[in-house]
C-alpha cells in the first residue's frame, strides 16, 4: 500500500511531541455510502473495508462500481506524522528524489497547494510509484485538521471528486 509507505516515510522523518493525541478515528466512519454515492459510482454491494494498523492510524478502502475505481484513506493522529506533514509543506524543506533497494529511482512528488473545506491541502495527480503489481499511478490528496492527518489515494476519480471526498471527511473531524 503506497499510502502506508508514504505514511511510514513521513513518520520516520518527523519528531514526536508531547502534545496529547486526539481520539482514535476509524477511517471508514468518515464517509457513508450515500456520501460516497453522491461523489462517485459505488456498487450495490458497497462495503468499505478498513482496519486500524496500530494505535495511531486507521485505513479504509472505498470501492467504486467501475473496474479500477477506488479510494484508499489513511487517517493518523501521530504527532510525528503531523509534524512531518507540516515540515514537508512549509516551503523550506524541498522534496528530493529517492532510490529503492532495487536501485530504481523514484522521482520527488510535485504537490499542488489546493484549498479544501477552507483549509490547505496538497494534491499530486500521479504518485511517484505505481501501485504494487500494476502500472497505475493513483492521485494523492492530503490535509491536516484538528490533530488528524487525512491522506487519500484515489484511482479513476477526478481531482474535484477527490477534493469532495476529502471535504466530506474533514468535516467529521
Amino acid at each position: 500500500m503506497l499510502v502506508g509507505i508514504v505514511g511510514w516515510t513521513l513518520a520516520a522523518c518527523g519528531s514526536p511531541t508531547t502534545a496529547s493525541l486526539p481520539h482514535p478515528v476509524q477511517a471508514c466512519s468518515l464517509m457513508t455510502r450515500s456520501e460516497a454515492a453522491s461523489i462517485f459510482a459505488v456498487a450495490d454491494s458497497y462495503r468499505p473495508q478498513g482496519n486500524a494498523s496500530d494505535s495511531r492510524q486507521s485505513y479504509c478502502s472505498y470501492p467504486g462500481s467501475t473496474q479500477g475505481t477506488w479510494v484508499l484513506t489513511d487517517v493518523t493522529w501521530s504527532p510525528a506524522e503531523l509534524a512531518t506533514f507540516h515540515k514537508a509543506h512549509d516551503g523550506r524543506h524541498p522534496a528530493t528524489a529517492g532510490t529503492l533497494p532495487s536501485g530504481e529511482s523514484v522521482p520527488a512528488p510535485t504537490f499542488v497547494h489546493v484549498v479544501v473545506d477552507g483549509g490547505p491541502a496538497y494534491y499530486v495527480a500521479h504518485q511517484p510509484l505505481p501501485m504494487p503489481g500494476s502500472t497505475d499511478h493513483p492521485s494523492f490528496l492530503t490535509a491536516a485538521r484538528n490533530g488528524y492527518l487525512v491522506s487519500i489515494s484515489a484511482q479513476g476519480l477526478t481531482e474535484a471528486q477527490t477534493e469532495q471526498i476529502l471535504s466530506t471527511m474533514l468535516r467529521k473531524l
